[in-house]
């Protein structure tokens, strides 16, 4: 395990040894499958020494998971802050900034999405995205049919990280604006549209 320091006391040579280990990660995952990256090959971009390495990490799992932990915290308090937004009107802005948030951390999320050794980590967005939903999906569970709350999350937590890949792998475009009005139509709108007709069949 990293060795503990308090997040306060932390001294300010361990936090740049991380950081700069964390960055070069990521600029090898670009360009390779986390797979056949080494210990080695990541130490000499950081340019910090082998021994280093594990005077703050086990193994390169262990520093692949802070960097992904890292950005998703982040990402989990940016969408339940906007998920507790309950005006429709606010579902465009909504969808724009989750989007703005992708362009800002677009490395770590090409990352997330385009490495088979990092399966674990999807699963667990989408169940934590899942999560934030599962309150706003309590309405359409109350319109009586076999769609419940956590199905409606799901679909909405898929579909979100879809899009997002989608986007990523469209160089990002269209522009935030456009995909905040994509995310209220496709997703949102969609699913609500979706359900409220299996309502009206079961009726």
């Amino acid at each position: 395990m990293p060795r503990k320091s308090s997040p306060v006391n932390i001294d300010p040579r361990v936090k740049r040894t991380r950081r700069l280990l964390r960055d070069a990660l990521v600029l090898l995952i670009l360009k390779k499958d986390f797979a056949s990256i080494t210990i080695k090959e990541v130490t000499e971009r950081a340019e910090v020494a082998y021994i280093t390495f594990y005077r703050h990490y086990e193994s390169l799992d262990q520093l692949l998971m802070e960097v992904l932990d890292e950005g998703l915290v982040e990402l989990m308090t940016h969408i339940e802050a906007l998920a507790r937004q309950s005006d429709p009107s606010s579902l465009e802005t909504e969808g724009r900034l989750i989007f703005e948030y992708i362009e800002q951390k677009a490395d770590l999320f090409r990352i997330l999405l385009k490495s088979q050794s990092v399966t674990r980590i999807r699963k667990k967005v989408v169940s934590n995205i899942s999560t934030i939903f599962q309150k706003s999906c309590v309405p359409l569970e109350r319109l009586g049919n076999q769609v419940t709350i956590n199905m409606a999350s799901n679909h909405i937590a898929t579909s979100l990280l879809s899009l997002i890949e989608w986007w990523l792998e469209n160089n990002m475009k269209p522009s935030p604006i456009e995909m905040g009005k994509v995310y209220k139509s496709l997703i949102i709108d969609s699913t609500v549209g979706a359900v409220s007709s299996l309502s009206a069949v079961a009726k």
